[in-house]
């Protein structure tokens, strides 16, 4: 009788840590079969090689139409979710026809000019809290930053971005447990937000990204549904992981006094670049990436996984990976080179890598400049995290500083 492999259990808040994967799977490299919070079987990617061959792959693709029929009840964000046809699961040439009609909107040469803009934006943000001496950063801060900046570039107005932060918020909560009621809901809501900014740039076309897509839908490059998808993912998931960034990332510069300090004393752009690098792969704003699925048998290490079985990727373990990062689980501000593995790999690297990148640096920068004896105004282990599968997220983050004038 042939032993069967253990199934390891795993539940959100594992995720966050690397250490608590190692010490639920017994591994820290390789694959694992596992049972997701949701309830969906799984294999696991464990250790910056694992995690480098799964998101490499060919043949592990985000379709879901490769899914075994078993597994595709635990799909919510695909099947029948009204907007499942966007880039992050397309493949191959879908992939490709995608990516050469957005690609261009988040390029760093083209987002770069959004730096004067950002950085008067923080100084109004931090404006409105500096003489007090408090706040909590993720809502002062992490929080409408990202939101003003995807906002900006697709072109939706102030007025409904309150709307898409909460149903994005549902979205968020995907595979923390078996209830998924919610997210047809949410999905039903982007569909018909997206469809009307794709109505109004036709008849009031502006340089955004939404003016774009209407275009190529006229044109045929891509669908009305592909369209409203992207839509949807950009809205969606375009400022979670760089909220994630900001708030994680203070935080562990305000854990790591020394840190905070070299940060301080270093204000030129490659500084400036190597710290918002080393946040990405100290606390990636990420903790897992699931939906991708194996459309022919795949070996990775010494696992085998079958057509149709579903494939995730620990990422903290990945960035933490002794055999490739030396001491990481050090904070070093000027860490080089860093192989973090935060924004993926392959061709599915995050598309929005140089807007997140250029927030991290204008929000860090002026943050830094500007908030004089910056700690911490709260125990570090009463900070409260959401609960959720795919992202670390703080739900607040009180500090303090040396109160000061306003610059607007």
């Amino acid at each position: 009788m042939t032993e069967q492999p253990t199934v390891v259990k795993l539940e959100s808040t594992d995720f966050a840590s690397p250490q608590t994967i190692y010490a639920k799977t017994g591994i820290t490299e390789g694959c694992v079969r596992v049972i997701l919070p949701d309830g969906m079987p799984s294999w696991l990617a464990v250790g910056h090689r694992a995690v480098d061959a799964v998101l490499s792959h060919r043949d592990l693709v985000r379709s879901a139409e490769a899914a075994d029929p078993t597994i595709r009840r635990f799909l919510s964000l695909a099947g029948d979710f009204p907007l499942a046809q966007h880039i992050l699961f397309a493949d191959d040439e879908a992939h490709r026809r995608m990516k050469s009609v957005l690609n261009d909107a988040f390029t760093r040469k083209n987002v770069e000019p959004l730096r004067p803009w950002m950085t008067t934006f923080v100084d109004g943000l931090i404006d409105k809290f500096i003489e007090a001496g408090r706040t909590d950063y993720v809502t002062s801060v992490a929080l409408p930053l990202p939101i003003a900046v995807i906002s900006r570039i697709l072109g939706v107005e102030e007025t409904d971005q309150a709307d898409f932060e909460a149903n994005a918020s549902v979205i968020t909560g995907v595979g923390n447990d078996g209830d998924q009621s919610g997210i047809f809901t949410a999905g039903t809501w982007f569909y018909d937000f997206s469809g009307e900014l794709l109505a109004r740039r036709r008849v009031e076309p502006r340089a955004d990204v939404m003016t774009t897509m209407a275009r190529a839908v006229d044109e045929g490059r891509l669908s009305e549904v592909e369209a409203r998808s992207n839509t949807f993912l950009f809205l969606s998931a375009g400022y979670e992981t760089t909220v994630n960034l900001l708030a994680n990332g203070l935080l562990a510069l305000l854990s790591h006094p020394e840190q905070l300090s070299r940060a301080l004393a270093n204000r030129d752009a490659e500084s400036t670049s190597l710290l918002v690098e080393e946040l990405l792969r100290f606390d990636s704003p990420v903790s897992a990436i699931t939906y991708r699925f194996a459309r022919s048998e795949v070996s990775i290490g010494e696992a085998t996984i079958a057509p149709g079985e579903h494939v995730a990727i620990a990422l903290p373990t990945a960035n933490h990976d002794e055999a490739v990062i030396q001491c990481p689980a050090r904070l070093d501000v000027a860490r080089k080179p860093n192989p973090h593995l935060s924004f993926g790999k392959s061709t599915h690297f995050c598309l929005g890598a140089p807007l997140a990148r250029l927030e991290g640096e204008v929000a860090f920068r002026r943050t830094l400049d500007r908030l004089e004896d910056l700690r911490l105004d709260a125990r570090a282990e009463d900070l409260v995290w959401l609960n959720s599968i795919t992202v670390h997220r703080l739900t607040s983050l009180p500090i303090r500083f040396a109160p000061a004038v306003r610059v607007g």
